[in-house]
């Protein structure tokens, strides 16, 4: 398995980090990609990508960072785009469920990262909250050379036709065990080349959820619904979902 969106660096595993490492390998998780989503974090990324030769990056800035990330962070950014272990442009888009950056300033940065995304060849990994109409509009006026997934897909059958038109993927996490109908069918029936694991750790635990924190080693968890939806045993959906993050990310891996 390939964990597609995962937030290591994040404090919640300051203290066990080499342990929870160490138990996504034992379940079969063989590699991640770490979502470097502002300054600060991007260093952290490249420092744990350091030590660990199966660890992959997005770098970008987050929605909910627009508005404390100036412009002029840009040079730096496109420094970071262009090294050999970054395989997206991430997690960018628009976040409305909660007012942490102004609009304008969550579309100029939007805006600015799909660009360098062109420029620099990379898929993106989109971000939407309470703003699906919005970041799908810039995306079909925009058109992503390289493609890219909508992380943690909680969306219907239609969100997966216009994903499908440009050339997108979908990101299916801890939610998928959530009891969603709309996104169960969805699932059920998107094409199966569209289909990339994910856990967003550390949240959004699949069910049972203890209320604590997600991990990768809980990917299983999401494998096992996405089985029973889609009728696959658990080698199936690892080699499909593996096949589709190595052709969207371009990872060099055997």
């Amino acid at each position: 398995m390939i964990d597609t969106h995962c937030h290591l660096c994040d404090k919640r595993f300051d203290k066990d980090r080499q342990q929870v490492l160490d138990r996504a390998h034992h379940v079969g998780v063989t590699h991640f990609v770490e979502i470097a989503y502002a300054p600060g974090i991007w260093e952290r990324g490249f420092a744990l990508a350091a030590e660990h030769a199966n660890v992959f990056l997005a770098v970008g800035v987050h929605p909910n960072e627009a508005g404390q990330v100036p412009m002029d962070a840009l040079p730096a950014l496109r420094d970071h785009a262009r090294h050999p272990r970054v395989v997206a442009i991430g997690e960018i888009g628009m976040d409305f469920f909660r007012d942490y950056a102004p609009r304008e300033q969550q579309e100029q940065w939007f805006r600015t990262q799909l660009a360098l995304a062109d420029e620099v060849g990379l898929p993106v990994v989109i971000h939407q909250r309470s703003a699906l109409e919005d970041v799908l509009g810039i995306l079909e006026e925009t058109r992503p050379q390289a493609g890219g997934v909508l992380h943690c897909f909680d969306q219907d059958a239609a969100t997966v036709e216009c994903a499908r038109a440009l050339g997108f993927k979908l990101g299916l996490g801890g939610v998928l065990t959530y009891g969603h109908e709309a996104l169960d069918e969805a699932v059920r029936t998107a094409p199966e080349d569209m289909l990339m694991l994910e856990t967003d750790a550390p949240y959004l635990e699949p069910e049972p959820r203890s209320l604590k924190r997600n991990e990768p080693s809980l990917l299983p968890r999401v494998v096992r619904r996405l089985c029973e939806l889609r009728g696959w045993t658990p080698q199936q959906a690892v080699e499909i979902t593996r096949r589709n993050t190595r052709e969207l990310f371009r990872m060099p891996i055997g």
